[in-house]
């Protein structure tokens, strides 16, 4: 029986040294002359892996990684539909300075040494198209079912781990010789997950965001925004992540987090610390000390693509079928997070109860707009084909042949999908890319940003024991911002 047709090349990236899959690797391709389809920028995922879609051209052309790398030319024709194997670029080597550019572009970031990549998607619309967002968007999505088109900004985000090192002290407790003090740690930065994956870069990174479509995707989606000139918009944006990024940073070390000597029983969600003077000369001083991690992070200046928006229909999702098909993807895009419970109900019992149904449904059918998209992005890829088979481009030709079936984004009623090359774009998106994106600089914005660790530390401190009668039991004294509490037999 002959092997199913395949729409995709797959590529694995590979380390050079240990073969191992390396993720995060950008993947561009170059876009071959006389081919159906065009090129474009991947990344490959958490198993290496980069899928791009197939063309009619018997060449394909790709460069992996971020920087001059040298061009691979591979012949379509006998590539194989199994995954075949590319060598990311050595690590550590300096990036070349791209031709035009009087900034070079900061020094890539080594995967043994903590860097992290962070990717995000924006899409800006023209003026001519602001009713797709806004009050407007419903009955801009009906009026004849037309497609729009916008550009996508492809931002990415490296973070560089400078070291862990102690934050505020939160609490200290002295110990007389023998004593012994039960401390509850009330941590409300993280949210308790038994099967929590994220790492603190990852939750900064969807704290950044605004509600848009919360699972599904490669990068993190960002509000859209209408474009007045795209140079501007290019700049803005990378300064708008990146100020947003310290801001987010700052916010979550800000939420709340206690330490105080337990009387009573144990408070829902803290942890239970001990601890003992078991010395004989002196008095023991137990600091609570938060710790804190620092980055270095660098946000390159985007990259854009032209982008297709596609309007949907706003069906009734508030069931309890939709729910359990998709559960995994609306336990990830909750934007009430008090309501999970609700949702763990209707997933795990077959008698979820009247009201947490209704609490439930009543939610998703305020935000509809947002979970229908949620769904569209967690879906089936073959029935999202299927669908956009239907539907036609500016110019007549079906939807599928000229855009990646990707969801990127959404703006209003509208799911956004990249086009496969810039030449399937309108002639006011073509002229704007091509004369713009001849003259931008690819610069970066720079930043120290500080995030929280879980958890607290403790650091120990002997002193000389207070004479009895010097100070009464139970008496605190405070000092500055750092409260002390003495406790002597």
């Amino acid at each position: 029986m002959p092997a199913a047709w395949q729409e995709h090349w797959t590529f694995r990236i590979v380390d050079q040294d240990t073969g191992a899959a390396v993720p995060g690797v950008p993947v561009t391709v170059r876009e071959e002359a006389g081919a159906k389809g065009g090129g474009g920028h991947w990344v490959s995922d958490a198993d290496g892996l980069v899928r791009i879609p197939k063309h009619s051209g018997a060449r394909v052309r790709l460069r992996v990684g971020l920087r001059a790398e040298d061009t691979i030319d591979l012949d379509a024709r006998s590539l194989p539909d199994d995954p075949v194997p590319l060598a990311a670029p050595p690590r550590g080597d300096s990036a070349d300075t791209p031709a035009g550019s009087k900034t070079p572009p900061p020094e890539p970031f080594a995967r043994d040494k903590g860097g992290h990549l962070t990717r995000y998607a924006r899409i800006g619309v023209l003026p001519s198209d602001a009713d797709v967002m806004g009050p407007q968007a419903e009955r801009a999505s009906k009026e004849g079912g037309t497609v729009r088109y916008g550009v996508l900004f492809e931002i990415e985000q490296h973070w560089q781990s400078q070291g862990f090192t102690a934050g505020d002290v939160l609490y200290s407790l002295s110990l007389g010789p023998g004593d012994e003090a039960k401390v509850a740690v009330l941590d409300g930065r993280w949210r308790r997950k038994p099967d929590s994956r994220e790492r603190p870069v990852q939750i900064v990174a969807k704290m950044i965001a605004s509600p848009t479509v919360g699972d599904g995707l490669d990068a993190v989606p960002l509000e859209a925004f209408v474009i007045s000139d795209l140079a501007t918009a290019v700049t803005d944006t990378g300064h708008h992540v990146a100020q947003r990024t310290v801001r987010a940073a700052d916010a979550l070390r800000r939420r709340p987090l206690g330490v105080a000597e337990l009387e009573g029983e144990m408070p829902a969600g803290g942890s239970l610390r001990t601890v003992r003077n078991m010395r004989s000369d002196g008095v023991l001083t137990y600091h609570f000390v938060e710790p804190v991690e620092r980055f270095r992070v660098v946000t390159r200046t985007p990259r854009l693509r032209a982008a297709i928006l596609v309007p949907f229909r706003l069906p009734n999702i508030a069931t309890r079928e939709v729910v359990r098909r998709f559960g995994h993807a609306l336990r990830r895009a909750l934007l009430d997070r008090a309501l999970l419970p609700d949702v763990e109900k209707v997933l795990g019992s077959d008698d979820p109860g009247r009201e947490a149904e209704s609490r439930l449904y009543g939610h998703i059918t305020a935000h509809l707009s947002y979970y229908s998209a949620t769904i569209i992005a967690a879906g089936d890829p073959m029935e999202r084909s299927q669908a956009l088979a239907k539907l036609k481009d500016g110019e007549g030709r079906p939807v599928t042949e000229v855009i990646e079936n990707v969801v990127v984004g959404r703006v209003g009623n509208f799911v956004a999908f990249p086009l496969r090359a810039d030449r399937f774009a309108p002639p006011e998106w073509r002229a704007a890319l091509s004369s713009d994106l001849a003259r931008l600089l690819r610069t970066s914005d720079e930043s120290t940003v500080i995030l929280p660790v879980r958890g607290v530390w403790l650091r120990v401190q002997l002193s000389a024991a207070v004479p009895e009668g010097e100070l009464g039991v139970g008496e605190v004294e405070e000092k500055g911002e750092e409260p002390r509490r003495r406790r002597t037999r």
